[in-house]
């Protein structure tokens, strides 16, 4: 039950989608209707319903899939219910309007027709298999429908599908031997009709070329007596398909049957109703195999009285079976007869002929006989004798028209005339030239006559006609504007051109008509004019002469005429008329395979070339009127598929000549003409056609003739469509050699400078139209001032000011309506002005109309080779769109670059992202704001929105998550990528990162990016092509600045991830499998990187640089591999331990050696603006002086002479009234601040004479310098230049230094040099005796310079101490006793803070006892207790942090007691108390021990259970001050911190927490490993909240690559958050963290990590049980 409503629903569902439009819709339900009926009967009323339905399907299904689809089920049904199918199919046939009841079968009843009987014949077979089927009422119907369905096919389906038809049935026939002759007795059976002949011929036919000839003996009798009935006695007229087929039988008539049978029903039905049976009579006479001569006349009375009815269509039927019947007389008495008879018609012996009409006919039907079958000299002797009786009539007949048409008829007689011409003929051929009759075109058709008559042997009997014919030719050239005469001259000059080869005739008689007809300067037969109206007669003669001129008398040309006669032979191929163009087709082969055929190809092509040049391809409503005929222009027009011919016509013989260099030349020449639209609009690959008609290879020619053919395709600068066209189709025939050219050409003009240059200004001058002023403020100016109110009246009581101004607005307005222009008169100044702006914008406009048409042309060529797109282009186009988008900015470039730019995008993208292409285009052009409109529909969107958009599709298509496994997700290819970098990078560049959308958004482009660096070449493609896959075409330098530039300024976790990618980036450039090697650019971008303020930049950099290790030039001869080396050596001595080592290991494993020239080029590092290269050059610089010793004095000489030019700032510029008009450039300090660098770490290595001038540099100039940071270092360096020097140059230095002290001016500007003085003499003291006198006021000074507000001067102070305090030891405690006193009262913090220098250096001085026996402990200890005067806690701080420094590890026994007031001044109710308690716990902590690091934690812990909040948040901020730990001790405490530190965060008090935060934070900061500092926050929030971040965090640090080692910090914050893991209820946490430790294990130092085991273990122990398998 089921299964049958299945059926139901299936069968209606076809009902109700059978005609639908929709090929898959169809296959769909067919496919459905085959499953439900596979070997099921349906009931009969669903087959006649299913047969009612296909024959819905012959008008509608016009595809082949839809027809075979039908086919299909037609047989299945076929097998299983066979003959219900048939009965119901027929029926349907008959009844459904896919047979043609009446009239002649239209196109679509053949086509329809067609498919019909491809059902039948599929049943035929499958229905009729057995004899006894093959009778009855169902067969008889089968071959009925057949025949009808024949019938309609033969008469209206297209030849294709005739022929197809035929093959089916023949094929069936044959299959089936004796089938056939069934079906004839069968066809004879049915009601007899003229139908049934279709079927009939089709089925004789096919016994024919069986050769059954008995079944045709047979049924002949039969068949033929169905003719005569239904046709021949026919009383309408029969169908034409109908005759055509009964020429099938009739061909097997023999004489006896036409004779008995054929011939008396043939004159009977022709006296009953000639109109009908003349159509019926020609085709049968035209299908006999017999010679009718014998029945000649008795047939062609009854023809030739029919010539003259009034019915024109009978008139025209009669000529043509008058022509049939002359094709079957080969008796030549029997033609004239016929003839002789219809001359007497003419002459009236049937009556006068008195309309025009009639006697054209009767003229005609002579004609007609001039076909005749009559051959050999019989023939010559009939023509002769036909000939002569035309004269009489020609004698008395006076209409023109008539006599044209006669003498026409001539013509064609007199054409057959091969021996000799009848000397009557002859006479009055000489005479009829004169006669009054003779009128133009009578004489016209006389030429003819003659150009027919004499060739060959009867030539030289036209040697009488000279004079007449040479008459003939002046009389033209004198009246060369009547285009009648132009053509007699036409004709007659055939004729003497043929004669003048004669013997018998002399040159002289000829000259005159040489020279008018060679006449170059006054063409007279081929004037455009003239070719242009000729008549189709008179363009065949001028063919004629053409040919002979060339064949015969070419000796006679020189070059321009024989381009007259080039240009009228091309005018000729070119006529309207196929006739013409056919018989010029076949004589210009003839021209072109004789001798000098290729010097007459050049020619025609040069004329053709000229023609097609100038064509343009119209619409056919131009072409032809509503009417349906040519208009003016059509007349004249050459349709595109003429000129097609005639250029293949032109190459047709080439290959005849046998001279290849011959043939290249014509491929030459034919190169661009026939890329020209109009050629391309037929047929878009002719040139590789016509090279293969010239026997030429394609592409061997194109490499052979590079040279020749890339300047006429590369240097044309006319926007010329067809040599764009030649572009696009060699790009696409030869891409591996033309394509590169041409892509390096645009490359060329594209990155020309002046394009950059052109300003909005400029190119709004290009738009304004010649001789108008783009500029017009003078014509403004003049018009103001014309306009002012000069000839104003005073006031007075008539006239008011204000009146009179109104007045003349008025006036104004009024002209303005009238259209009245003021004249302006211009001063001649303001003419010269105007002229000279003039000027000045022709020039500019002349500038950029030149450029702007060489950019055009540049981006024609792209075009075309992007509309041809070869494979190969996308290799090419990555490199063009780096130089395309640069150029947006330019005003003149952009708007010719925006359409180009987005088919570069649709080009390289794959197809099935099309839609992407198009948005990554136009979203790319919003971003980077060309100067030019951009297409308002894409506009619409939010730019914001549209590029979140564009990049969330591209992660989405190009990025694989990791949950789902989709297919379609891959990379793109590089070009691809190189399309869719240019946003990216807009993104990347514009956004900060700074809110989490943003930085997610960032995330994603980076991840794009990170996935395209992974592209890797396949491993089997070879070297000469490139792997699109592979990373060669990526836009490596452009992404590498990029990363750089997100590396330096991004958030830490973006730093990461581009730190990633540029790693990945370079890896892909290294050289190994699949991967490219890096150029120079790309190294230079990370060399530069290594220049960068930033420590991650130069990582990455480093890191980069080692992946790429193959690709580095390493000689340091050459530029390249110098700046390699330099950059690599300077880093080696960066200020940061990681790239220290990094570089030195790549240093080694590229095997680099230092070069003493490195020296002079380190000194321009030591002046960069950046510290950090500072820094490192200066010591990079004394490392190598260190091993090149001798040139240490060169380049302390170039840093001196280099300091004294950064020094000097030129002065602001003033104009004349002291006005600064630029500002003075900013002071190059920190240059200033490199070199002193650069001498403290160089003075180690200085000569013993070189100490002194350094001194007296130092002194007073360096140590003056207008920076005080300068100053620092300058003191720095001159101090480390004393402690090496300074003992073996006492004597040299101490009297400078005291010269300078006595000598200096006692001015303010002088103070910083004197304190510094002082100090380098603190520093050189020591080296004297301790008795010394010089000695104690020195030390008198050093305590006064502790006053400077200056901390370096106030270190270097303490730091001179120590060493001089033996000198002094008497003094010693008065001098602590008043530095207490400052230290504890002093208001100014510059002399407290000096004043605890002081101290410490003394007491380092005096050693650790001074602190008792001075009692400087407890006067602190007291200090720090009063709680009264901030300014005493302050000092005592500043005592203790001073201490701590200066003594190191010795203060340590001490800092137990201090630490309890520290915790104190924590929560100090004083600020600037707090800040010192923060410097000193920073202090402290920093120069504990381990020993020391145990002392104080259990106290400070012991603080955290105290109840007062200050003090646990005093003991958290030092547990905070720890992370300033030496990093061994770091190690060793902060396991014991951090779990402490996480439980404060939950403390009652909020300030407690946000100590405990912000001690977080600060153990967070000192984190050295990148990673891991990325992504500090979200550890510190799982730290804060365990329960909802702990989830994210672990999956944060699943995610993260580790490259960099993990220190002490690191684990400190990893660790807890792991161990909170282990305890966590869910199987997805633990199992992380234990991925976590798996990870980390290999990248940490099992000291640092051992602190934690125990705390880890358990949890992974219990994993290793967990019931879960994972």
């Amino acid at each position: 039950m089921a299964a049958d409503t299945q059926v139901s629903d299936t069968l209606k569902k076809f009902a109700a989608n059978v005609t639908t439009a929709s090929v898959k819709e169809r296959k769909e339900i067919f496919g459905a209707l085959k499953l439900c009926t596979k070997g099921k009967e349906l009931p009969e009323p669903a087959i006649k319903g299913l047969c009612k339905l296909f024959c819905l399907t012959p008008h509608r299904y016009k595809d082949a899939a839809s027809r075979r689809e039908l086919l299909s089920v037609i047989s299945q049904l076929a097998e299983t219910q066979p003959d219900i199918l048939v009965t119901s199919l027929l029926h349907s046939l008959l009844s459904s309007g896919v047979i043609s009841k009446s009239g002649t079968p239209s196109k679509s009843a053949g086509s329809a027709a067609f498919i019909g009987l491809s059902w039948t014949c599929l049943l035929v077979p499958a229905v009729f298999s057995s004899p006894e089927k093959k009778e009855g009422p169902v067969w008889k119907k089968m071959v009925e429908v057949q025949s009808l369905l024949v019938a309609d096919v033969v008469g209206g389906a297209k030849s294709t599908a005739q022929k197809s038809s035929l093959k089916h049935l023949s094929q069936l026939w044959k299959e089936n031997p004796g089938l056939v002759d069934q079906y004839v007795g069968t066809l004879l059976s049915l009601d007899p009709s003229p139908v049934t002949l279709a079927m009939l011929g089709v089925c004789l036919d096919f016994c024919t070329a069986q050769k059954e000839k008995a079944t045709i003996e047979k049924h002949k009798s039969a068949v033929l007596d169905l003719y005569i009935k239904s046709v021949l006695m026919s009383k309408t007229k029969p169908q034409q398909h109908i005759l055509d087929r009964s020429s099938s039988f009739l061909r097997h008539v023999s004489h006896s049957e036409f004779k008995d049978l054929l011939l008396p029903t043939l004159q009977k039905t022709m006296l009953r109703s000639p109109e009908n049976a003349m159509q019926t009579v020609s085709c049968l006479i035209s299908a006999l195999t017999l010679d009718l001569s014998q029945y000649a006349m008795d047939i062609g009375k009854a023809i030739a009285s029919q010539l003259k009815a009034n019915n024109v269509q009978l008139a025209e039927e009669a000529v043509q079976a008058m022509q049939n019947l002359a094709k079957q007389c080969s008796d030549p008495s029997a033609v004239q007869d016929i003839v002789t008879h219809l001359f007497m018609i003419l002459g009236g012996s049937e009556g006068k002929l008195t309309v025009v009409a009639q006697k054209m006919c009767v003229l005609s039907g002579i004609s007609s006989c001039s076909h005749h079958s009559v051959s050999g000299t019989s023939s010559q002797t009939l023509s002769s004798a036909v000939a002569v009786m035309f004269i009489p009539y020609l004698q008395q007949e006076v209409h023109e028209g008539t006599l044209v048409h006669a003498v026409s008829v001539l013509s064609q007689w007199s054409g057959r005339l091969t021996v000799e011409v009848p000397s009557a003929l002859l006479d009055w051929l000489k005479k009829a030239f004169s006669l009054k009759t003779s009128t133009s075109s009578v004489r016209h058709a006389y030429l003819q006559t003659l150009l027919g008559a004499f060739r060959g042997d009867t030539l030289a009997q036209a040697s009488d006609l000279v004079p007449l014919l040479l008459q003939t030719v002046e009389k033209a050239a004198a009246q060369s504007s009547q285009h009648a005469l132009l053509s007699e001259g036409v004709a007659a000059s055939v004729l003497l051109s043929r004669l003048a080869l004669l013997e018998t005739q002399s040159e002289a008689k000829f000259s005159n008509f040489w020279s008018l007809i060679l006449d170059e300067k006054k063409p007279l037969l081929t004037t455009e004019k003239f070719l242009s109206q000729a008549n189709d007669e008179t363009l065949l003669t001028v063919l004629q002469l053409c040919e002979r001129l060339f064949l015969d008398h070419a000796h006679r040309f020189n070059n321009s005429q024989s381009h007259m006669y080039h240009r009228a032979t091309v005018a000729v191929i070119l006529s309207r008329s196929y006739r013409v163009r056919k018989r010029a087709q076949q004589t210009v082969r003839k021209l072109l395979s004789s001798h000098g055929g290729s010097s007459l190809a050049h020619g025609l092509l040069g004329e053709l070339r000229v023609v097609i040049n100038k064509h343009k391809v119209l619409p056919q409503d131009v072409l032809v009127s509503e009417t349906g005929e040519l208009t003016e222009v059509g007349r004249s027009y050459n349709p595109p598929r003429v000129l097609l011919d005639a250029l293949c016509l032109v190459c047709s013989s080439t290959s005849q000549w046998g001279d290849s260099n011959e043939a290249e030349k014509m491929a030459m020449e034919t190169l661009i003409v026939a890329h020209h639209p109009s050629i391309v609009e037929v047929r878009n690959d002719i040139w590789p056609f016509l090279l293969r008609s010239m026997n030429l290879k394609t592409e061997e020619f194109i490499e052979k003739n590079l040279e020749d053919i890339l300047p006429r395709l590369l240097e044309v600068n006319t926007d010329n469509q067809a040599v764009k066209n030649a572009v696009g189709a060699l790009c696409g025939l030869s891409p591996s050699k033309v394509l590169p050219r041409v892509m390096s050409h645009v490359i060329e003009e594209l990155t020309r400078p002046a394009l950059l240059h052109v300003t909005r200004e400029e190119y709004a001058i290009m738009l304004t139209p010649e001789g108008e002023l783009y500029d017009n403020s003078i014509i403004q100016s003049a018009s103001k001032e014309t306009s002012k109110k000069g000839n104003m009246k005073r006031e007075n009581k008539a006239y008011s000011y204000k009146e009179q101004i109104i007045e003349l607005e008025l006036q104004a307005e009024l002209n303005k309506k009238k259209g009245i222009k003021e004249e302006l008169q211009l001063s001649s100044k303001q003419k010269e002005m105007i002229q000279a702006q003039q000027d000045r914008e022709a020039s500019i406009r002349k500038r950029l109309q030149l450029l702007d048409s060489d950019l055009q042309s540049a981006v024609g060529l792209l075009e075309a080779a992007l509309i041809e797109k070869p494979s190969e282009i996308t290799m090419e186009l990555p490199a063009v769109l780096q130089v395309l988008l640069p150029l947006l900015p330019s005003p003149l470039a952009a708007p010719r670059l925006l359409r180009v730019y987005l088919d570069i995008a649709c080009c390289l993208m794959p197809k099935h992202f099309h839609f992407l292409a198009k948005l990554v285009g136009h979203v790319t052009l919003r971003l980077l704001k060309p100067e030019c409109d951009l297409d308002p529909a894409w506009e619409q969107e939010d730019l914001e929105t549209a590029a979140n958009r564009t990049i969330l599709l591209l992660h989405h298509h190009t990025v694989p998550q990791r949950d789902n496994k989709a297919a379609d997700v891959a990379p793109l290819s590089a070009p691809a990528f190189s399309v869719c970098f240019p946003l990216l990078n807009a993104v990347v560049k514009k956004s900060s990162g700074s809110s989490e959308d943003e930085e997610s958004q960032l995330i994603r482009a980076l991840q794009v990016i990170s996935e395209h660096c992974q592209l890797r070449s396949a491993a089997d493609s070879d070297d000469m092509t490139i792997d699109e896959n592979g990373p060669e075409l990526l836009p490596r330098t452009s992404m590498l600045m990029l990363l750089i530039r997100v590396i330096s300024t991004a958030t830490p976790r973006l730093q990461v991830l581009a730190s990633q990618c540029l790693t990945a980036l370079c890896s892909s450039a290294g050289g190994e499998d699949g991967c490219t090697v890096a150029e120079q650019q790309e190294i230079d971008v990370l060399l530069e990187g290594l220049l960068s303020p930033c420590l991650s930049v130069r990582d990455a950099a480093l890191r980069g640089l080692c992946e790429m290790e193959f690709a580095l030039p390493t000689e340091s001869s050459e530029e390249s591999g110098l700046s390699l080396l330099r950059r690599l050596w300077v880093t080696r001595f960066d200020v940061e331990e990681e790239c220290r080592a990094l570089s030195e290991k790549l240093w080694e494993s590229l095997g680099l050696e230092l070069v003493p020239d490195l020296c002079s080029l380190l000194i321009v590092d030591v002046t960069h603006h950046e510290e950090a290269v500072r820094s490192a050059a200066a010591e990079a610089l004394s490392s190598a002086v260190s091993t090149y010793r001798d040139q240490a004095p060169a380049v302390l000489g170039l840093l001196t002479q280099l300091y004294h030019e950064k020094l000097y700032r030129p002065p602001p510029v003033l104009d004349a009234l002291g006005r600064v008009i630029s500002e003075a450039p900013p002071d190059q300090w920190e240059a200033r601040g490199g070199i002193a660098l650069a001498l403290n770490k160089l003075s180690q290595f200085l000569e013993e004479a070189q100490v002194t001038p350094l001194f007296l540099f130092f002194v007073p100039d360096a140590l003056n310098d207008r920076h005080p940071e300068v100053r620092r270092c300058m003191l720095d360096a001159a101090l480390s230049a004393l402690n090496t020097h300074g003992k073996d140059n006492v004597s040299c230095l101490l009297p400078v230094f005291e010269e300078f002290l006595k000598n200096a001016p006692q001015d303010a500007s002088y103070d910083s040099v004197r304190q510094s003085v002082v100090i380098l003499m603190g520093s050189l003291a020591k080296h004297l005796d301790k008795n010394d006198p010089k000695v104690k006021p020195i030390v008198a000074k050093l305590i006064t310079a502790l006053s400077t507000p200056s901390q370096q001067v106030q270190e270097s102070v303490a730091g001179c101490l120590p060493p001089l305090v033996p000198a002094i030891r008497e003094d010693a405690a008065g001098i602590v006793r008043n530095l207490l006193q400052l230290l504890l009262e002093s208001d100014k913090y510059a002399e407290r803070k000096g004043a605890a220098y002081g101290l410490a250096g003394l007491v380092k001085g005096l050693g650790i006892l001074a602190l008792k026996q001075q009692d400087i402990m407890s006067t602190l200890t007291d200090g720090i207790q009063d709680k009264k005067n901030f300014r005493r806690r302050e000092g005592s701080l500043f005592a203790f942090e001073m201490l701590c420094n200066m003594l190191g590890k010795l203060f340590e026994p001490y800092v137990v007691h201090v630490l309890p007031h520290l915790l104190l001044c924590f929560g100090d109710g004083n600020q600037y108390v707090r800040e010192a308690a923060d410097d000193c716990a920073k202090a402290v902590m920093r120069n504990l021990s381990a020993h020391g690091v145990k002392l104080v934690l259990p106290s400070l812990l012991v603080a955290l259970e105290e109840e007062s909040w200050r003090t646990k948040a005093g003991s958290v901020e030092l547990l905070g001050a720890m992370a300033f730990c030496a990093p061994k001790q770091l190690s060793s405490c902060l396991p014991n911190i951090v779990p402490k530190l996480t439980e404060v965060l939950t403390d009652s008090h909020v300030k407690v927490q946000k100590a405990g935060q912000q001690a977080l934070r600060l153990i967070g900061s000192v984190i050295r490993n990148p990673e891991i500092l990325a992504i500090t926050p979200i550890l510190l929030d799982a730290l804060t909240e365990p329960s909802r971040r702990t989830q994210t965090c672990l999956q944060t640090l699943l995610d993260t690559k580790f490259v960099h080692f993990i220190d002490a910090p690191s684990l400190a914050l990893i660790m807890p958050i792991v161990q909170r893991a282990f305890q966590d209820r869910s199987t997805d946490t633990r199992k992380m963290a234990a991925q976590i430790i798996g990870n980390m294990y290999s990248l940490t130092d099992q000291k640092d990590l051992s602190p934690y085991l125990p705390s880890v273990i358990p949890g992974l122990k219990a994993s290793l049980l967990d019931p879960v398998p994972e």
